[in-house]
């Protein structure tokens, strides 16, 4: 399997952490106190924060009008320059050249797997202590727990999310119809799903059954899915960091083999790894059910001229423990190299963007879910959501994740790089080339060797 120049992009950050400059054990921050607003009052002259980020069309122009507005209400104390730098391998790759040549933003955005690589690196300074040492700026409670819980590390925060997703089931109605199934036919579950799609295809001549993405962010939402953990020990959230990588428990097995199954027998539609050519295959009516994020309700809404519903992804596991992981981005504040002041203003920078206004306003325009619980119950938002019930699904899937070991996803820096060695056995067992157990096999071990390879050269 080719790996994309995303994936060697991570690779080359991979490599490059033994010599970075980080701690490499695991203990993200500055040693020494999070600066406080009196180190604002300290600064002569407006301070300037360099945002790094990846968010690019209508998710940048959403973001620069917010960095404006922050300037605005900021002016002669704080300026905010906002730098596009790619997409986020592209932002992990620069950061990591960045932290040897000691030119690190004052703010990184950075994505959800790179947070084991900047846990480990210790370039940033942990978002609860900045939150603590600036009362009043952010409530971390206000933080939806299924983000914050991805973002902690041994209970503490460590970066604040921005722009958050989750997998979604999106649902045809028309054609569950047409195959005779009721409107009410549940779908809460991951053999209810199956079942449905098997119908699917077996009562409607041309149609598929499901459709998804061919890219591993699947199988670890179906891992969580099914209330077990991605990683030992414990996703690497409990102390110790991950030392392995986990696809063969029963549970998984049950889930993958689930989904695989309905591809060997063709209930399944292919149409690769870009999640847009799922989405175009479901607006064209080829399929009754997609899983895809949360972020692509807009476009999902733009083209589908038949009855479709966005429902929380299915279970397989028990609902107390298991759920989905969220995906997305997170504001990172960095320590070395930057002054007291400059550590303040970016935090100062963080909790605006994540404050509920904020996150109303960037939600309503790029469809990622708002981070900030608060804005729940501002006006617009309620009537927003009224309006369209596939953004409420997203919410309330949101709200409903409990925040657990398994939903937590696994935390290591190996994760980039992880994620590539998976796809591969995967995808050549859902195409049928190779046995499932056999799959799962040979991609366990490709992942374990990741693993060890970066715990050596990360010291750990």
């Amino acid at each position: 399997m080719r790996r994309s120049a995303s994936v060697l992009a991570a690779l080359v950050a991979l490599t490059a952490l033994s010599g970075c400059g980080g701690n490499g054990k695991n203990d993200t921050g500055n040693a020494g106190r999070a600066p406080g607003p009196e180190a604002l009052k300290d600064a002569k002259g407006p301070v300037t924060v360099t945002l790094w980020h990846g968010l690019g069309d209508t998710n940048a122009v959403a973001l620069q009008k917010l960095v404006d507005r922050f300037n605005d209400q900021q002016r002669g104390k704080i300026k905010v320059k906002a730098v596009y730098q790619g997409q986020y391998p592209d932002v992990l790759a620069k950061y990591t050249a960045a932290i040897r040549d000691k030119s690190t933003p004052s703010l990184l955005l950075s994505y959800d797997i790179s947070t084991g690589f900047l846990h480990d690196a210790g370039q940033t300074v942990p978002a609860q202590d900045l939150a603590e040492a600036n009362p009043g700026t952010l409530s971390l409670d206000d933080i939806r727990p299924a983000a914050r819980n991805y973002y902690s590390a041994q209970g503490k925060l460590m970066a604040v999310p921005f722009n958050t997703s989750m997998p979604m089931l999106y649902v045809n109605d028309d054609l569950l119809k047409k195959a005779g199934l009721p409107a009410n036919t549940p779908l809460n579950t991951l053999d209810q799903v199956v079942a449905a799609a098997k119908t699917v295809h077996r009562e409607v001549p041309r149609a598929g059954g499901l459709v998804q993405p061919f890219d591993t962010w699947w199988i670890e939402q179906l891992t969580a899915a099914a209330g077990v953990p991605y990683c030992g020990p414990d996703n690497g959230r409990k102390g110790s960091t991950a030392s392995s990588v986990k696809l063969t428990s029963p549970q998984q097995r049950k889930a993958i083999g689930a989904v695989s199954d309905l591809y060997t027998s063709g209930a399944g539609l292919d149409t690769g790894e870009d999640g847009s050519n799922a989405v175009t295959a479901f607006q064209q009516g080829k399929v009754a059910m997609m899983f895809n994020s949360s972020g692509a309700a807009g476009k999902v809404k733009e083209g589908a001229d038949f009855r479709y519903r966005a429902l929380p992804y299915p279970l397989s596991g028990p609902a107390a423990t298991s759920g989905s992981v969220v995906g997305g981005a997170a504001m990172w504040v960095n320590g070395p190299g930057h002054s007291a002041a400059e550590q303040a203003a970016s935090w100062q920078v963080a909790a605006f963007l994540a404050s509920p206004a904020s996150q109303e306003e960037f939600s309503r325009a790029t469809g990622y879910a708002p981070i900030n619980k608060k804005v729940d119950a501002l006006p617009g938002q309620k009537k927003t959501l009224a309006a369209r019930p596939d953004l409420k699904a997203v919410i309330d899937q949101f709200n409903r994740t409990p925040a657990t070991t398994a939903t937590a996803g696994c935390l290591t820096g190996a994760m980039p790089t992880v994620r590539a060695d998976v796809l591969s056995p995967i995808q050549s067992a859902f195409a049928g080339k190779t046995p499932l157990d056999a799959a799962l096999k040979n991609a366990e071990s490709a992942a374990n060797r990741d693993i060890e390879r970066y715990r050596e050269q990360a010291g750990q």
